[in-house]
């Protein structure tokens, strides 16, 4: 078979794979992160006031999921390689569905902390999980899109969830006698979350061999084209412990920190701000007005992750868009640090958002480029583990700043500065794995 005629099939396989898998990955995944965020939006709807909370308690609450996610990270994406996809991510989400429904029911601030923090063990190593998942089924040239496809979904859930959690909280006010709006949405997200797991089980295949909506023929395509595509790692040993140790991936991690603790600090705060620009602008916007500026920054954020990660994989250079992403985000978090006006400072945040887009799906491509095989595994888990504590470090900081000074300036500046060391992290691995590593023909799947 010539090699473009090969190059044509793999597309056409690996395009049916992305179609038949990345929806109900993506259903999942938005699912997950509308639990996650969902006490950002009944924060201003009753919560803080129902609880009591200062923005500082309020920035604990929100950022101590990390602490719980981060502690079983990489256990439980060692365990998803040893039970199986389908039977450790459906645990996964039954588990943090059951918690986040009883979330609702918290009498006080610190039962909240507690509930927070139980959800980030149950949710712990279900997005690297899902990671791993994707590079089981997914050659290398395309892998930075679809880890990007997947990423992505956190935006989308920003644009679409956000106004629906704001409408849910204000419409399910009476839908439960004697269950505040804002409980009655996180009941009803829980819920979901249940369903889905269970969903899960019988939905999710463990790997292409098993897959009947795949031929013979297209299975041997697939598999065959993800062998061809692997790189050698530079460090060669397959065992978990060598992911962990190798410094490389530390390095990764810190580049990673910067993610979670940007979007997470707008996440949970961007809806308060834009509530706030009343007091603070002058300003007199509808509910309507203030679901739309909220959505503005993460719709920037779609298109920056589509566009990036398109880059990224036809140069062959995550680093690089690394670099370039992380630059992007620092110009529009520095900028929105200076502005004094409310639509001014939407337009900033939507740059460092459109920045943000692209730091996850180009790091973790670079993993596997590092270690391999099981070592591949535990690495892309400790990577999301370790700079998963910018989650909690992003929102805390937000709080406390807001608090003390009445902005989250001092918040901006830090981004931009963990943004720049990000990309120069990124570049600099992937750089040397390219003057390193054993020359590979090039296979650019276009889409």
């Amino acid at each position: 078979m010539s090699s473009a005629i090969a190059d044509s099939a793999d597309r056409a396989v690996v395009n049916k794979v992305l179609w038949r898998i990345m929806p109900f990955i993506g259903l999942l995944y938005f699912i997950s992160f509308v639990d996650r965020i969902a006490i950002s939006f009944a924060g201003p709807h009753g919560m803080t006031d129902d609880l009591e909370m200062t923005a500082t308690a309020f920035g604990l609450a929100s950022g101590i999921f990390f602490a719980g996610y981060i502690l079983l990270e990489v256990p439980s994406n060692i365990a998803l390689g040893k039970f199986g996809a389908r039977a450790w991510l459906a645990r996964i989400i039954v588990t943090w569905g059951i918690v986040q429904a009883l979330m609702a029911f918290v009498p006080s601030a610190g039962w909240l902390v507690g509930a927070r923090f139980l959800l980030g063990v149950a949710e712990a190593g279900f997005a690297p999980g899902v990671l791993v998942y994707l590079m089981y089924w997914i050659p290398k040239s395309r892998r930075v899109w679809a880890f990007s496809l997947f990423l992505l979904v956190p935006f989308v859930t920003n644009t679409i969830g956000g106004p629906l959690m704001s409408w849910l909280t204000t419409a399910s006010n009476d839908l439960i006698p004697g269950l505040a709006g804002w409980r009655t949405m996180i009941l009803i997200t829980g819920v979901a979350a249940i369903l889905a797991g269970i969903a899960a089980w019988f939905v999710l295949l463990d790997s292409p061999q098993q897959a009947r909506w795949l031929s013979a023929r297209e299975r041997t395509i697939l598999l065959d084209a993800i062998a061809r595509e692997e790189d050698v790692a530079s460090d060669s040993s397959h065992r978990a412990l060598a992911g962990l140790k190798n410094p490389k991936v530390l390095l990764l991690s810190l580049a990673f920190f910067a993610l979670p603790f940007g979007v997470f600090s707008l996440t949970f705060f961007l809806p308060t701000i834009v509530a706030g620009f009343e007091a603070r602008f002058g300003t007199d916007l509808s509910g309507g007005a203030q679901a739309g500026l909220n959505a503005i920054p993460w719709v920037c954020a779609i298109i920056g992750a589509l566009l990036l990660s398109t880059l990224a994989d036809r140069t062959g250079r995550p680093g690089t868009v690394t670099l370039l992403a992380g630059t992007i985000g620092a110009v529009g978090a520095i900028g929105a640090a200076l502005v004094d006006n409310p639509y001014a400072l939407i337009a900033m945040l939507s740059i460092t958002a459109f920045g943000l887009s692209a730091i996850a799906p180009t790091i973790f491509a670079i993993v596997p480029k590092v270690v391999a095989g099981v070592a591949a595994a535990a690495a892309t888990a400790l990577v999301n583990s370790l700079g998963s504590i910018g989650g909690f470090v992003g929102p805390y900081l937000t709080g406390f700043v807001t608090d003390l000074t009445g902005t989250q300036d001092v918040t901006y500046f830090v981004m931009a500065g963990l943004l720049v060391l990000a990309g120069v992290i990124a570049m600099s691995i992937d750089n040397h794995h390219r003057r390193t590593s054993p020359r590979q023909p090039s296979v650019a799947l276009a889409r």
